[in-house]
């Protein structure tokens, strides 16, 4: 089963301090820089990738476009970035890993079979993928716990460790 990674743009944005200053300036430059890390990213796991960023209060119509294989969507007017992550989620069920650090989606997101992971987490992944991929070995991720968990923390394990 493919995983699908459902990213709040502008969230994960402002986690990185270096995009979150260069938002300030340029945000264009910004919005780029983050489809270049996660192109990057899809480049090492292979993952079907969505960065969806707010745009409503622009007065185009939703629009989404593919850079090298990110698919990238803007919403429309009066749509928030969180409503299109929600109605995605509940589509793909299982198969969605939402990427935002607003408790609420993730909330609403798991309550229908989605996993959830915050900003700073997948980063985390992020930058372990690409460093592993590098240097050909992994940095130490935090350790797994040693007692058995139920049956439901463990997919969800699985299905985190896949990033």
């Amino acid at each position: 089963m493919a995983l699908h990674l459902l990213i709040d743009g502008y969230n994960l944005l402002h986690q990185m301090p270096e995009l979150a200053f260069l938002m300030e300036e340029d945000p264009e430059e910004a919005r780029r820089a983050l489809i270049a890390k996660l192109q990057q990213y899809q480049r090492v796991r292979r993952h079907r990738i969505t960065v969806v960023f707010d745009a409503w209060n622009d007065e185009k119509p939703r629009h989404q476009m593919t850079i090298k294989g990110i698919q990238v969507v803007f919403t429309a007017q009066g749509e928030t970035a969180d409503d299109y992550l929600k109605r995605q989620a509940l589509k793909e069920k299982e198969r969605a890993i939402v990427v935002t650090s607003d408790r609420e989606i993730r909330s609403y997101v798991e309550t229908y079979g989605a996993i959830s992971i915050t900003g700073r987490d997948f980063l985390a992944r992020l930058e372990n993928a690409l460093y592993e991929d590098l240097k050909g070995e992994s940095l130490d991720l935090p350790p797994r716990p040693t007692k058995k968990l139920p049956k439901k923390a463990r997919k969800r394990l699985a299905k985190l460790a896949k990033l």
